[in-house]
């Protein structure tokens, strides 16, 4: 596990959310773009990352499926994009945001789909 959570893509996904939280909330840098779309690019490699080291903890599965990832960034974005718009007039839904959850769960596999089946 402790391998998975030090892999550099997750790591590289970490560094730059954090770096866009400081520049943006500490420092009151503004990049548009990245202000919109950053955050949710790099939500689902960091969410499967942690949803994946606890599978592999608790319940030894060590790789998940395109079909896994599909429905776990479907859900995700259901609930990210509708449910809490629903619930609470601060969400906003924008379905560019899909897309880029989306975006990010495909770089996810990509760039861990070799080094996961090491895992195996």
């Amino acid at each position: 596990m402790r391998a998975l959570l030090l892999y550099p893509f997750p790591l590289l996904c970490a560094v730059l959310f954090l770096l866009h939280q400081i520049s943006q909330k500490g420092l009151g840098m503004s990049i548009p773009l990245a202000d919109n779309y950053l955050d949710t690019l790099l939500c689902m490699p960091l969410l499967l990352t942690g949803f994946q080291a606890e599978q592999a903890r608790f319940w030894g599965k060590r790789r998940f499926g395109p079909f896994e990832i599909f429905c776990i960034t479907a859900f995700l974005s259901f609930v990210f994009e509708w449910v809490f718009p629903r619930l609470s007039p601060r969400f906003t839904a924008d379905w560019l945001d899909v897309a880029a959850y989306f975006a990010g769960a495909m770089a996810w596999y990509v760039a861990t789909a070799s080094w996961q089946s090491h895992l195996e």
